[in-house]
């Protein structure tokens, strides 16, 4: 994880899911991951990655709209004070 103290981050890791080329992938943060994933998925984009939990940081899903563009989506785990 890059944490740059606040504002906007970043991290790397190997692409998920297993399998997957390398490349840039654009987050969204959202408030609810599995909501946010079945929304998705009812409006039509396939689902690459269901919620997942990445170590202490956060879910995330992966998910394709009907155009094709790839996303993630990201769900915050609070930080100690509370913060996210």
């Amino acid at each position: 994880m890059i944490d740059v103290g606040g504002g906007t981050g970043g991290g790397m890791m190997t692409a998920q899911p297993p399998g997957s080329p390398p490349r840039w992938q654009a987050y969204v943060g959202v408030d609810d991951v599995a909501a946010s994933t079945r929304n998705a998925r009812e409006l039509g984009a396939k689902v690459m990655m269901d919620k997942t939990e990445i170590a202490d940081a956060g879910w995330m899903s992966v998910i394709v709209d009907p155009t094709g563009a790839a996303i993630a989506l990201w769900q915050a785990k609070p930080r100690q004070g509370g913060k996210k």
